[in-house]
């Protein structure tokens, strides 16, 4: 006879496995978003203010896992779409790399 009490407590643990490699993919995905937008910005930076208080992070909902790409200045809803959206770098930011990031974040739940 065949012991699978092993293998079935495994399997119990995969959900809770999958959830935790997720965030950790997630926080690793938000950190290169923040620095891409970072980077990427097509304004003068005078204070610094607007670069350094971008941020990407990421969070755990009821349905799964969520990365957030943010400004953290109150001008930075000025930055994104005024003048035409010149010196938008969210969003712009977000459609580059969105395609690789999910692809990242399907490997990791194929595993």
């Amino acid at each position: 006879m065949i012991d699978l009490s092993g293998m079935k407590q495994n399997l119990s643990k995969l959900p809770e496995r999958t959830e935790q490699a997720l965030m950790a993919y997630g926080n690793t995905a938000a950190a290169k978003l923040q620095g891409e937008a970072q980077m990427s910005r097509t304004w003068t930076d005078r204070t610094a203010q607007a670069v350094q208080r971008i941020k990407g992070y990421c969070i755990k909902t009821g349905t799964g896992v969520r990365i957030y790409l943010a400004h953290g200045v109150d001008y930075g809803v000025y930055l994104e779409f005024a003048h035409g959206k010149k010196y938008a770098v969210i969003y712009p930011t977000l459609r580059r790399k969105g395609p690789e990031i999910m692809d990242g974040a399907v490997k990791v739940i194929n595993r």
